[in-house]
Formats: structure tokens, sequence, C-alpha cells
């Protein structure tokens, strides 16, 4: 076995030595470099005066009824695109409308709060209550003058007759209801 590792290692030995060259003196050599031809580039030389050869005879050969409809259909494109910007112009328009008529609303909101809370404020009900008691002669209402009705759903009572001043009047027909 040792004599074929010294075999193996003898045959690297002496091709690493070919391999390697030493340059004596201070100047390395110059390498002479030679250019391939690249052949992509001569193909695709060859070919493009082709290419524009046969663009340049089908731009010559394009139609009138081609080139109208291209025509029209561009002309029908910036009218659509025209129309939607107005449109856009027209919403923006009436967004700030809407926003300016918010900002109005909100600002009344508050002033019609402002004064309610002043009229309310400004009225003192135990004076409006001094003042009806005993310059007006008002009396607070007695159990007899009272009379109870059931309601059907209705806010509100319309009166189409008068009220009876008998004190046994619809008290004494209905009876006495306390709620």
């Amino acid at each position: 076995m040792a004599e074929i590792r010294s075999m193996y290692t003898d045959k690297r030995k002496a091709s690493n030595k070919s391999r390697q060259t030493y340059v004596n003196g201070t100047a390395a050599r110059k390498l002479q470099v030679v250019e391939e031809p690249r052949k992509g580039s001569r193909d695709r030389q060859a070919h493009r005066p082709r290419v524009h050869h046969y663009r340049r005879e089908k731009v010559r050969y394009l139609s009138i009824g081609y080139s109208l409809f291209l025509t029209a259909a561009s002309i029908v494109a910036l009218w659509v695109c025209a129309g939607y910007l107005q449109l856009q112009a027209d919403n923006s328009a009436r967004m700030k409308n809407i926003a300016t008529l918010e900002a109005q609303l909100s600002e009344l909101k508050a002033e019609n709060d402002d004064e309610y809370n002043r009229v309310t404020s400004s009225v003192d009900l135990e004076e409006i209550r001094e003042i009806a008691i005993n310059e007006l002669g008002m009396v607070y209402a007695g159990a007899d003058q009272v009379i109870l009705y059931d309601g059907q759903g209705s806010d509100y009572v319309r009166q189409y007759g008068e009220i009876p001043k008998a004190d046994n009047g619809l008290k004494g027909i209905l009876g006495s209801k306390d709620r």
C-alpha cells in the first residue's frame, strides 16, 4: 500500500512541475490574446436590414380603412377620457359643495343650540308661577275639576263640545281612576 501511495504522489509532483513556469527578472511577459469573432453578433447584423425592410414595406401598405378605423378609435377614446375627466371634476365640485353645506349646517345647529340655551336659561319658571298665582289669580285644579279619559294612541285631544259644569257629570259616570 505504501508503494501505491508513493507512486501516485510521484506522478502528481511530476505533473505539477510541468505546469509551473518561473519568470526570471522583474518584468512579466505580456500575454497575447487572440480575439475570437462572435457568431451571434454577425447573425444579428445580417438579419437587421431585412427586418427593417419588411417593416417599412408593411407601413407602406397600411390600408386607408385601417388607418381611418384607428383614427376613429383614437377620437372615441379621447372623447370618453374627456367625459370621464368632466364627470370627475363635477363630482369633486359637488363634494366641495356638500362639505361647505355641512359646515354651514353644523354652524347653524351650534348657533340654534346656543340661542335655545340662552332663552331657556333666561326664563325663570318660579317667577312665572308667582306672577300667575299672585297677579293673575291662577289656582291649581282641584280633584273634582280633573276629568280622566283613556287615550286611543293619539298624542292630542280635540274638544268638540263644552265640558259639563255639574259636579256629578262625567266624573260620576266614569268614576275616579287613579293613575
